[in-house]
Formats: structure tokens, sequence, C-alpha cells
């Protein structure tokens, strides 16, 4: 048999072949970046079309954010037709390899059905996974999930906990969730100011829904004093299309 080759203590050449895969790397992410600006600093469906062409060329060579991001211009269409089974593909190779935003993804097609068989308790495993490693969507998800017992078991302090936590970190719809937690009495005391405080914020940012129980509460004097021009400045607000 003949005898194994070994040079300066690197037998079959692996550290040539970890340098190969690394260079792999370093190029799929600048190829990545390059199709990022062409999705947020272009200007038409021609820069779409050339940013998706990237992501796939990115993908290819190992960018785990490539195939987020083709999850996503798979999922909505920007630059190629939408196809949500492709979607789901990107969506789980990027969520396999450790990206947050991609698991919370794959536990919401899960969640609900999407080119996949609906499975809730598939949809919290991955949901816990994206909120271990920093999605704060995927606390809200989670924090839904135990207030209406969807793919475990209900447990309203649990759920409003979850949905606390997200809303601290930002998240507009978990926002709008504590408020209604605090004004219904749902998982922790009932807490009138509060809730008006969480639906200012979340209203704040855009949720219509927010900003009609803002204006609910000022017109009503729930929770806040009553003020019928700043009642009639959020339910504008409210509106579709404000």
């Amino acid at each position: 048999m003949q005898e194994q080759v070994v040079r300066n203590g690197d037998p079959l050449g692996v550290s040539n072949l970890r340098a190969m895969t690394n260079g792999h790397k370093r190029s799929g992410k600048k190829v990545f970046l390059a199709a990022r600006r062409k999705f947020s600093e272009g200007s038409g469906a021609q820069d779409e079309k050339a940013g998706f062409a990237l992501l796939k060329q990115a993908a290819s060579l190992g960018c785990v954010d490539a195939h987020e991001w083709l999850g996503y211009v798979y999922d909505y269409g920007y630059g190629t037709r939408p196809n949500r089974a492709l979607a789901f593909k990107h969506y789980m190779i990027a969520a396999k390899a450790g990206n947050a935003n991609a698991a919370y993804h794959v536990g919401a097609f899960f969640q609900e059905g999407i080119s996949v068989p609906k499975n809730y308790r598939s949809a919290i495993r991955w949901f816990r996974r994206a909120a271990k490693q920093g999605d704060f969507t995927a606390l809200h998800a989670l924090g839904r999930a135990y207030r209406y017992g969807t793919g475990v078991r209900k447990n309203l302090k649990k759920g409003f906990q979850l949905e606390l936590q997200a809303a601290k970190k930002g998240e507009r719809e978990a926002q709008f969730a504590v408020g209604i937690c605090y004004s219904r009495g749902e998982g922790v005391s009932t807490n009138l100011r509060q809730a008006f405080r969480w639906f200012v914020l979340a209203a704040k940012r855009g949720d219509r829904d927010a900003a009609h129980n803002v204006a609910y509460f000022y017109e009503t004097g729930r929770g806040i004093r009553q003020d019928k021009k700043k009642a009639e400045f959020w339910y504008a607000r409210a509106k579709p299309g404000t």
C-alpha cells in the first residue's frame, strides 16, 4: 500500500481545503453585499433582478445571509416571481445554519401552513430557536402562542411576559399586545395607564389598531384625562392610508 504523503504536518492538504472554503465564504459575502446594495440603492425592477442573480451566486458560494434574503425575495416576489416553496427551502437552509430571522420565518411557514403542512408544534420549536438567537419577532410569536394556546398549553401569564420582553425590545405588534393585556387584565393585573402607554408607543410607530385605542382612551377618559381634540387626531391616524 502506498504511504500517505504528509507535508508540513498537513495530511491530504487539509489546510488548503480550509483556505479554499474560507476564500469561498469571503467571496460569497462580497457578492451578497453587492446584491444588498442593488435592493437598497436600486431604482427599479432591473436592479431587483440583478440583485436576485447576485443573491443566487452568493448562496452558491456558501453565504448564509444570501439564503435568508433569497427566502425573502421568493416569499414576496422581489426580482423574481413569488415561490413560497423555494422561499421555505432557502429560509430552512439559513435557519439550520444559525440565522435567527430565517428560523422565525420557518416557524411562521409551519404556523400558517405555507408550502408545508400546518404544524403548530414545529412552529413553536423554530420560534423558540429564533428567540434564543435574539429575534424579537419570534418572542412576540411565542407570546401570542401562549396567550391563545396555539401549539402549547395556554398560559396567559407566560404569554404576557414574553410579549413584554419583545415590546421592550421595540417589537411594535408586541407593544400593542402588551397594551391589550394591561387593558383586559390578561396575564397581568389590569392597568389602564400602562395600557395607554403601550398603545401610544405602538401607535407612534404606525400601528392603526393601537392608534384607534389611543383615540378611544382619550375620548372616554380611560387611563388618561379626557381630550376630544386628541381623540380626533388619533382616530384620523387610525384610518387606512394615513
